[in-house]
């Protein structure tokens, strides 16, 4: 609730001088503590209800003031931050560049009907402008150059030189899982996306070799503007990728179970086990968190006929307070300029995504997406930055995000079919995947993200916000590749687009003296580069793997199992 909180008021206009308001704040808590509204509420426990106290809202605020100062100067702010966070900016991206972004994709999208490229099971609603599932890297087909690599300038001359990469064996790409002693394939031995190279260059960078599915001479101004998208990605990058290895004083002291005496018998008033390093202070509070109503012993039936609800009911949680925010030990602002001292001279490797998302008053809806996270362990994705650049006639859309937590860590917690403290605390249930939910973030126009690898997340349903007219979202996604662990890039692929190679024939002219149908017949006859329909065929296959994959994440996961003991 509290990161909740703090990402909502975050949205606010002017948020970093409003919270120094006390006017401001007092309305704040109104809406956060006194009115209570579902976003800061949780269903009620035992009929009792749990909701926002004012020592949460006190902490937020405080944790909120430290904020304001340390990124008052950078335009971002680090959201749903528990080790892992989410970064957010909505002014580092100023309108004159979404503007050059909304001109210069405008071609892609301004091609006759039987050329737009509606991703597959998306019902005609996702358009995709620039996609890396059609024309990826294919194991046993696709042809590298060992020895050298190409550019922008000479990529396309390059086409259909090289020697084809060899598919890995399944004992490269098969991994034992942790789960269920079953295999997992995790690596992919078929395919693979392709990133395009990235050098810094004074105070901005230079795509270095092609954008896969964006040809570099007709789309020309496009790279460009996505060159200075880059660049401001690169602040959020680094920061969000230098903050899982920074950890600040956590919010909540962990309570870490209950004690049992010796002899066996379970003490129903139920007191916390703490950490050892916990000041005495905190102890006697935090000891309280889950208490047991006064209870006479002919009230329980020794005969185990009480019911697990019955239990329930003569237990009330008393939710665990924030201790006083102690800036001095708070999570320290990352170095925003961590990837380019890192890697100045070697650069980053991107892979590059436009889609639209596109509702008519006769397909109003979007039904929102899965729960993935981006790419397969061969891509070796660490960071995503999402740039949300257009966005009209939609109602607000969000991005969901969860983690896997280690089950060990909350097995022992609760006592004998005594649970449900458990589930609600930390937003978990009995026999469901081993995730916890951290929160959602809002996508308005003009929001860029970046976010660590390590989430999975989803795109929540919206609709058209008014159904009579057309409506769409815009988005740009940029997945950086762990500088550490280079892969086979488009410096290293010659295009494999057939329509990229016959445009370059009759550009050049080599084929001026044959007729056009000739022409065409040519080159529709040959295997390399590859056709359409065939790189279609193959993103379906392609598109098959990673469903296989997000199953291991989802299905495969293991459920909380507060075992009977």
């Amino acid at each position: 609730m509290m990161l909740d909180a703090m990402n909502q008021l975050t949205d606010k206009p002017e948020w970093r001088r409003k919270v120094f308001d006390e006017t401001i704040v007092l309305r704040w808590w109104s809406e956060v503590v006194n009115d209570q509204g579902p976003q800061y509420r949780r269903e009620p426990l035992n009929g009792k209800p749990h909701g926002f106290t004012n020592e949460m809202f006190d902490y937020c605020i405080d944790e909120l003031r430290a904020n304001a100062k340390m990124f008052e100067n950078t335009g971002m702010v680090m959201v749903l931050d528990v080790g892992a966070s989410v970064v957010k900016s909505d002014s580092i991206i100023d309108e004159e560049l979404r503007l050059e972004l909304i001109n210069a994709a405008k071609p892609l999208e301004e091609v006759p009907d039987n050329f737009k490229d509606w991703h597959p099971g998306s019902d005609g609603k996702v358009l995709d402008l620039v996609h890396p599932s059609l024309f990826p890297l294919v194991y046993g087909r696709t042809k590298i150059l060992p020895h050298r690599e190409i550019g922008l300038d000479d990529c396309l001359v390059a086409t259909g030189s090289g020697e084809v990469i060899p598919r890995p064996s399944d004992d490269e790409t098969v991994r034992d899982s942790v789960w269920y002693n079953r295999k997992a394939r995790l690596w992919s031995n078929k395919f693979q996306w392709l990133p395009c190279e990235v050098k810094f260059a004074g105070d901005g960078v230079k795509i270095t070799s092609y954008i896969n599915n964006l040809h570099p001479v007709e789309h020309k101004n496009l790279y460009s503007v996505i060159e200075k998208v880059m660049a401001k990605a690169i602040p959020l990058w680094s920061c969000t990728m230098e903050g899982l290895a920074i950890e600040g004083d956590p919010r909540i002291d962990r309570v870490d179970g209950f004690k049992y005496p010796e002899d066996g018998e379970q003490d129903f008033p139920g007191h916390a086990e703490l950490d050892d390093n916990m000041p005495d202070d905190r102890h006697e509070e935090i000891n309280t968190v889950v208490t047991s109503h006064d209870w006479e012993e002919d009230e329980y039936d020794y005969n185990g006929d009480r019911t697990s609800e019955d239990e329930e009911e003569d237990r009330l949680l008393h939710m665990p307070q924030p201790h006083p925010f102690k800036p001095e030990i708070a999570k320290e602002w990352p170095d925003d300029d961590h990837l380019q001292k890192e890697f100045a001279n070697e650069g980053f490797q991107v892979i590059v995504k436009l889609a639209n998302i596109v509702l008519t008053p006769e397909k109003p809806t979007y039904d929102g997406g899965s729960w993935h996270v981006e790419g397969q362990l061969n891509e070796k994705i660490c960071a995503t930055a999402l740039y949300y650049y257009d966005c009209e006639n939609v109602t607000d859309s969000y991005l969901a995000f969860r983690h896997q937590i280690i089950e060990d860590d909350l097995r022992e917690l609760p006592g004998q079919g005594d649970y449900g403290w458990v589930e609600y605390l930390y937003g978990i249930r009995q026999d469901a995947p081993t995730m916890q939910e951290r929160g959602r973030i809002l996508t308005r126009q003009g929001r860029l993200l970046a976010f660590p690898n390590v989430f999975q997340h989803r795109v929540a349903p919206f609709s058209l916000a008014d159904r009579t007219k057309p409506g769409h979202r815009k988005i740009l996604a940029l997945f950086l590749v762990d500088p550490n662990h280079r892969i086979i890039s488009t410096a290293n692929v010659p295009p494999q687009q057939r329509h990229w190679w016959a445009d370059s024939l009759y550009r050049s002219g080599a084929l001026s003296a044959l007729p056009a149908e000739l022409i065409e017949a040519v080159v529709d006859a040959v295997d390399e580069p590859m056709g359409m329909d065939k790189a279609k065929e193959l993103r379906e296959e392609l598109m098959e793997e990673r469903k296989g994959i997000q199953g291991v994440f989802h299905n495969e996961v293991i459920s909380f199992s507060f075992c009977e003991h």
